[in-house]
């Protein structure tokens, strides 16, 4: 995931595109006759335009600003996210351990855990460092400490399955997942 709000980008790129559909449809309508027939019953362009030269360079200026801001925005973006998480090398030998493997050890250790109701892990590489992030949903009125027990305990646990300690952020939440998990029952 990025590190920018998702429904400001969509609504950014919607806003982008429409633009770029407008500008397009214009710049065609001037330059291809085709596309000035097309919409000529919709729209009335004019003929001809008499723009001095100094309202280009102001247009051309505001175009060269935009593109530059598009540019940081674009290479700015993303947290970094990746699908290893540990890297080891040694000579010509690597050893790769996936994602895969962190969440199914994660979600096993926690699967018995009565105040979670789910958990996710992603890995990030952070200043040339693989890291974790553990997410875990809380069920509403659970116990927080319990939780960070159990999470401890599966972090102890991804440890020694790797051979190696893997920095790890935990990140406990709530919300509508939470308040809408039935309660387990005991028969």
């Amino acid at each position: 995931m990025t590190k920018s709000n998702r429904t400001l980008n969509r609504i950014i790129l919607f806003i982008l595109g429409v633009v770029a559909i407008v500008v397009g449809v214009v710049i065609g309508a001037g330059v291809l006759p085709a596309v000035r027939d097309a919409i000529s019953g919709s729209v009335e362009l004019p003929r001809s335009l008499d723009v001095p030269a100094s309202s280009l360079w102001i247009v051309v200026a505001a175009c060269a600003v935009v593109i530059v801001l598009a540019l940081v925005w674009v290479f700015t973006r993303g947290g970094g996210g990746t699908s290893v998480a540990v890297r080891e090398r040694s000579g010509d030998d690597a050893v790769t351990v996936n994602v895969a493997l962190v969440r199914d050890v994660v979600e096993h250790e926690l699967d018995g855990v009565r105040d979670i109701v789910g958990s996710r892990v992603d890995t990030y590489l952070v200043r040339r460092q693989r890291a974790a992030r553990i997410r875990v949903a809380v069920r509403r009125g659970g116990d927080a400490v319990t939780v960070l027990d159990a999470v401890d305990r599966a972090v102890a646990v991804l440890d020694r399955t790797l051979g190696r300690q893997v920095p790890v952020l935990v990140h406990l939440t709530g919300g509508t997942r939470s308040a809408l998990a039935k309660s387990t029952r005991v028969h």
